[in-house]
């Protein structure tokens, strides 16, 4: 007997070296500098999750709390709740120590290795397979999708490990009601919300699912312990997730909200930026659909790709003699699917019409019907859920070649990984080996303070202009640019600065005759008064020309300071 357990450790700690090692292999590019380089496209949304951790730490450090800050949309500022707030709280240390840039790749390297630890222990604890269950942790680990998260540089969709951890602890508080299990399942339930809302919101959709069945099972009739349990668990759900909710929900509906999610947006987003083609899921190289730098300019990355070395190993053991035990996974699987396809059904590049109309899917029902749908913006993020369903029917897939002659299940499980993570790697839309930016900011620009900053061109893609951002957490001066705004109000009403702005999108290479001297004199004048101080061009991100013609009018109205390393910076002098 102790030799088997002395076995069965050496196995636990070999699936957990190989979750370790493949999150290594996913941030290896930033492995030789991980204070300055960080895994993300240069062009999204690596630069703002970046801010978001040093936010978080630095108001921490002053003994405040991380949902407001005049950093951004100077001269006012305003609420936020930083989408990645778990994240950047469990990785406070690296923070602390190494820097926001050192704690964003350290976040990204402990949610994949908790994508492979979670899927591992739920799947070991429902079929009791461990070559099943290692072989689906490798799998959901190397989820193209995830990848494609991380070249987006959204950090906190990586943390789709607790979404096993939740599951796993509402099965247990079914299966096994203690007290003990209750407040376990509660805490992982919260603590999913809290990493990801995405998949706090899959979680509960299992978790119904799951009471729906229990009811069916026992014909409409449940135990009294099971019920005095189930108070415990939404209890413990409720201390753990309930407050961050709250301040979530205040601060996307605060009148100086920085980030807004309203349903006009978010429609407007899932049907003309978010669409998720049928195709998409079982098309491999790289294709996208849709594809935002074709349409939008935006070098965004939306897959959903499932990839085949998981999907038919896993279909077939729905002919196995375990089917039965793997039909309420398949349902679960076939739901998210029908939930990824968004609100009407999109193939091949277009949406299919019918009677006239778009074609409309269940999660047009449950957006019109369910306040918390109408904030979801991504629907394709459901491609979490139904490749942790596929995932889940793999490891059943495996269970059920274990006692035959001739069959080595590791080796299976071996094969199928291998194939998994190379197709990931190469065959899938996701890139392999990730992209990353050098957050390295000129010292000219750091040590600038007393002031307001202004970044010049503002005509950049917003996800791209945040790069901005990283200069901030240097110099610790106010910016007039927020999250997602495209042009910021201090901007469009201010006539010196709007003037500037105007200037990237003229067609003339020199300045008009005629200037409206007075108006834009009174505006700067405004804008000192506001607080506004620096102004820092950056040459390589102006159009053609464009640069020369900014830079001698700031001649004229501004003290040039200092130039080189591809900016030239002004002082607005009282």
């Amino acid at each position: 007997m102790l030799t088997r357990n002395r076995q069965l450790s050496v196995l636990q700690l070999l699936a957990l070296a190989s979750f370790v090692v493949l999150a290594l292999v996913q941030v290896m590019p930033v492995l030789s500098n991980p204070t300055q380089l960080a895994i993300g496209h240069q062009n999204n949304d690596v630069w703002n999750h970046i801010w978001g951790y040093g936010f978080v730490a630095e108001s921490l450090r002053s003994g405040e709390l991380p949902i407001s800050t005049d950093l951004m949309n100077w001269p006012h500022g305003g609420t936020l709740w930083f989408i990645d707030m778990f994240g950047a709280i469990i990785t406070l240390p690296v923070n602390y120590i190494s820097g926001p840039v050192a704690a964003y790749n350290a976040g990204l390297l402990i949610q994949w290795t908790l994508c492979g630890v979670g899927m591992y222990a739920l799947a070991l604890r429902v079929t009791g397979s461990m070559a099943g269950a290692w072989a689906a942790g490798i799998c959901y680990q190397s989820m193209p999708h995830l990848m494609g998260q991380a070249y987006n540089g959204i950090s906190e969709t990586v943390a789709a490990g607790w979404l096993p951890l939740a599951l796993l602890g509402i099965r247990e508080l079914f299966v096994l009601p203690s007290r003990r299990n209750a407040l376990l399942a509660g805490l992982a339930f919260g603590l999913t919300a809290l990493a990801n809302w995405y998949y706090g919101l899959f979680a509960g959709m299992a978790l119904v699912g799951i009471c729906i069945r229990a009811l069916w099972r026992r014909r409409g009739r449940l135990p009294r312990y099971l019920l005095s349990r189930g108070s415990i668990f939404v209890g413990t759900t409720l201390m753990v997730v309930g407050p961050a909710f709250w301040v979530f929900s205040t601060s996307m509906t605060a009148s100086d909200a920085i980030v807004t999610r309203d349903p006009q947006f978010v429609w407007a987003t899932l049907v003309l930026h978010n669409m998720t083609d049928v195709v998409s899921f079982f098309r491999p190289g790289k294709h996208y659909s849709p594809d935002l730098k074709v349409q939008f300019g935006e070098d965004l990355l939306v897959i959903v790709y499932l990839g085949h070395a998981l999907l038919w190993p896993a279909l077939l053991g729905l002919r196995s003699e375990l089917r039965r035990r793997m039909w309420s996974w398949a349902s679960l699987g076939l739901l998210y699917f029908l939930l990824c396809l968004g609100p009407f059904l999109f193939v091949h590049g277009d949406y299919l019409q019918l009677l006239g109309g778009w074609i409309p899917l269940p999660f047009l029902a449950l957006f019109k019907w369910i306040p918390m749908f109408s904030r979801i913006s991504h629907a394709y993020r459901f491609a979490v859920g139904i490749t942790l369903a596929l995932c889940m029917l793999l490891a059943w897939t495996i269970r059920s070649l274990e006692g035959r002659q001739r069959v080595n299940v590791w080796a299976v499980a071996i094969l199928i990984a291998t194939l998994r993570v190379v197709e990931c790697f190469y065959a899938s839309p996701a890139h392999f080996p990730l992209p990353v930016v050098n957050t390295e900011v000129s010292e000219s620009v750091a040590s600038l303070e007393g002031g307001a900053v202004l970044d010049l061109p503002v005509g950049r893609p917003v996800l791209a202009r945040s790069q901005y951002s990283m200069a901030q957490m240097h110099h610790l001066q106010p910016s007039p640019y927020g999250l997602n705004d495209p042009l910021p109000k201090s901007l469009r009403f201010n006539r010196f600065l709007r003037f500037l702005v105007e200037m990237e999108f003229s067609a003339t290479a020199t300045l008009p005759a005629q200037m409206p001297w007075f108006d834009l004199f009174m505006g700067r004048e405004a804008a000192v008064t506001d607080g506004l101080r620096w102004i820092v061009l950056h040459e390589s991100a102006y159009p053609s020309g464009q640069f020369a013609r900014t830079a001698r009018f700031l001649d004229i109205v501004a003290t040039p300071v200092s130039e080189g390393d591809g900016v030239r910076i002004y002082r607005l002098d009282p």
